[in-house]
C-alpha cells in the first residue's frame, strides 16, 4: 500500500494545499457579492419589463446559461485582451488573470441569482405591493422594505446552490494561469508523482468549504425568514 497510497505524504501535503485556498473563497465571495447586486438589477429590470434593457438582459441570461463556463473562460480571457488592444488599451501584459476570472464568475453568477431572484419576487404576493402603495411608500421603498426580504429569504436555498457551484467551479481557473488548490496540487503531483494523494487533499477542502456554506445558508435562511415576516408585518 505504500508504494501506491502514501498516508503520510497526504497529510504533510494538506497544509500546503490548505495555503491556497484564499485564492478559491476570494474568487467565490467576489463572484458572490458582485452576483447579487448584478442579478437583483437583471432581475428588476426583467420584472418591470424595461424598454431595450429588458431585451439586453434576456440575452445576457440566455448566453450564460447556454454555453459552458469553461467557454466563457476563455471568451473573455482571450478575447477582452484584444477587444482592449483595438480599443488602444496597450498595459493588457500588467492585467493579472484573476481580474479576467473575477469578470467571468461575476457575469456567471449575476446571470442565474437574476432568475433566481425573478422568481423570488414573483412569488410574493402582489397585493403585498398594492398595499404598500395605498400607505404611501414610493417603489424602492416598497422593494427595499417589503418585496425584495421575503423574495431573498425564499431564494436563499437556491442563491447558495448556486454559490457553491461557483466554489466548484473555481477549480477550472487553472486554465487561464490562476494558481488555486488545483494547480498546485497538479505542480507538486508533477514533481511526487503523488497525484491521488494530493487530489484527495484537494477534495476533503472542497467537501469542508461546502458544509461550511450549507450551514450558513441554513443560518441565513432562518434569519431571513423572521425578518422578512417582522418586516411585513411592521410595514403593512
Amino acid at each position: 500500500m505504500g508504494g501506491y497510497f502514501d498516508v503520510g505524504y497526504l497529510i504533510k501535503s494538506f497544509p500546503i494545499i490548505l495555503s491556497y485556498v484564499h485564492t478559491t473563497i476570494l474568487i467565490t465571495f467576489v463572484a458572490t457579492m458582485i452576483g447579487i447586486i448584478l442579478g437583483s438589477v437583471v432581475a428588476l429590470i426583467r420584472i418591470n419589463k424595461i424598454v431595450v434593457l429588458d431585451k439586453i438582459a434576456a440575452v445576457y441570461i440566455s448566453f450564460i446559461r447556454g454555453t459552458p463556463f469553461l467557454v466563457q473562460l476563455f471568451l473573455v480571457y482571450f478575447g477582452l485582451p484584444e477587444l482592449l488592444q483595438k480599443l488602444g488599451y496597450q498595459g493588457i501584459r500588467e492585467i493579472p488573470a484573476l481580474f479576467y476570472v473575477f469578470i467571468v464568475f461575476s457575469l456567471h453568477v449575476g446571470a442565474y441569482i437574476g432568475e433566481i431572484i425573478r422568481s423570488g419576487i414573483l412569488a410574493v404576493d402582489k397585493g403585498q405591493l398594492e398595499a404598500a402603495y395605498a400607505i404611501g411608500m414610493g417603489t424602492i421603498q416598497a422593494y427595499t422594505r417589503i418585496i425584495l426580504p421575503q423574495a431573498f429569504s425564499m431564494a436563499i436555498p437556491a442563491i447558495c446552490n448556486t454559490v457553491i457551484s461557483t466554489l466548484k467551479g473555481t477549480s477550472l481557473v487553472f486554465n487561464v494561469g490562476v494558481i488555486d488548490m488545483m494547480r498546485k496540487a497538479d505542480l507538486m503531483g508533477a514533481n511526487s508523482h503523488r497525484s491521488l494523494e494530493l487530489y484527495i487533499d484537494v477534495a476533503i477542502i472542497y467537501v469542508i468549504l461546502v458544509f461550511l456554506l450549507s450551514a450558513l445558508s441554513t443560518f441565513l435562511e432562518k434569519k431571513m425568514s423572521n425578518v422578512s415576516i417582522g418586516m411585513g408585518g411592521d410595514s403593512l
